[in-house]
């Protein structure tokens, strides 16, 4: 049996499947509903009115380009690409998108089949396979290309908006509108996390860190805000979400295996939205303290800086600290033995390991600061000041 490929056949074939086309997309949407669970569960109005005008206007456009001996052109692929973006707003998955068309294509061809009575009919059905398969090769790329512009663009879009409410609320500037405007519930409290990440090691001098980062924070929760520059940034968990608080630690974990670089980060809680500012310059606090004196990866809460922090804060106590120190600044060998002391937890032996000298040699640079200073770091009292005076030192020299 000879197949005829003539305008003329096709012209007739295009004719006969229009007249039948209401059938035909009845058909076609039947199968697509039964075997495509997304698709099932999209609203009554879509099934009802959406899913129809879509099937016709591609059964239009192949009837169109099948008369014309042609593929469609990329002008005629508007209302299809129209239909992937509202695929794509609506979360269904590429890949069900394009199985769609190619569940379509079979659930048409075999509901016309079926229509088909006489042998020119079913010469004509054989002769329209190559443009069948033509159609779906134009189709396709179009549709995919249009999918991903949206879904880049809608996921783009979400993380600005994430960035500008998660930076609303760290300044304390008003966030409702913003938040509403994008669908961004601000109910109960949140979980404060401000992180730093230092230079990243040789080895990882060219990783992409702010691409590492966001990945991380997408991994974290859905909800989650975020505001992300390469050093560090904040992320704002909500407090519902109580149970993703370790999965920060995992956070920062992953964010320093990832860009190679020691990562610190500060942690707060906010009971409400009016309490992040608060928060959040407390975690910063932390992060930078963790920071600059080179604590490991890890997140830091108050109770792990405590001491740190409140000796980093103005005042005369702090100004008192630092001046218990100066008769030993010119004398670093007394400076290193006290340091030496305090490191190795008081123990006088591991101490005087540590600084490669005899134990009388320390014991005499420990007599000769009581001696300069006129505090004995021998007695208990007086060495919890010199071990206060050494930290408040320490964040004095970073700042």
């Amino acid at each position: 049996m000879t197949v005829p490929s003539d305008p003329a056949a096709l012209a007739e074939f295009s004719d006969y499947v229009r007249a039948a086309l209401p059938d035909v997309a009845r058909d076609l949407l039947s199968v697509v509903l039964g075997e495509v669970p997304s698709y099932r569960e999209l609203s009554a109005d879509k099934i009802g009115r959406d899913l129809p005008l879509a099937a016709e206007a591609n059964l239009r456009l192949f009837l169109r380009s099948l008369a014309e001996g042609r593929a469609p052109r990329p002008d005629e692929l508007t209302e299809l690409i129209d239909i992937a973006v509202r695929r794509a707003r609506a979360g269904i998955p590429l890949d069900t998108v394009l199985s769609v068309y190619h569940l379509g294509a079979v659930a048409a061809w075999n509901s016309v089949a079926a229509l088909a009575t006489t042998p020119e009919q079913r010469e004509q059905l054989l002769a329209a396979v190559p443009y069948v398969l033509g159609y779906l090769g134009a189709v396709t790329p179009g549709v995919a290309g249009a999918y991903l512009r949206e879904r880049q663009d809608l996921h783009w879009e979400q993380r600005e908006a994430k960035r500008a409410v998660a930076q609303a609320l760290v300044r304390g500037n008003p966030v409702d509108l913003l938040a509403e405007r994008f669908g961004i519930a601000l109910d109960g409290g949140f979980d404060v996390l401000v992180f730093r990440v230092a230079e990243p090691e040789s080895s990882g001098a060219n990783r992409p860190v702010l691409r590492i980062v966001q990945t991380e924070i997408d991994a974290v929760s859905s909800r989650v805000l975020s505001s992300v520059e390469r050093g560090g940034g904040v992320v704002l968990v909500p407090g519902a979400e109580g149970e993703l608080a370790t999965a920060l630690d995992a956070f920062v974990t992953r964010v320093a295996q990832g860009t190679g670089a020691r990562t610190v980060a500060g942690f707060a809680t906010a009971a409400g939205v009016h309490d992040v500012p608060a928060a959040a310059e407390e975690a910063g606090e932390i992060a930078r303290l963790a920071y600059q004196l080179r604590r490991p990866t890890a997140v830091y809460r108050m109770a792990d800086l405590a001491l740190q922090y409140q000796l980093a804060r103005p005042g005369p106590a702090r100004t008192w600290l630092l001046t218990l120190l100066d008769p030993l600044r010119d004398q670093p060998h007394l400076m290193e033995a006290l340091r030496a002391l305090i490191d190795n937890d008081y123990n006088r032996q591991q101490a005087a390991a540590a600084l490669v000298v005899h134990r009388n040699t320390l014991n005499y640079r420990l007599n000769r600061i009581g001696t300069v200073t006129g505090y004995d770091p021998n007695r208990p009292d007086h060495a919890q000041l010199f071990a206060a005076a050494l930290t408040a030192s320490d964040i004095d020299e970073m700042e």
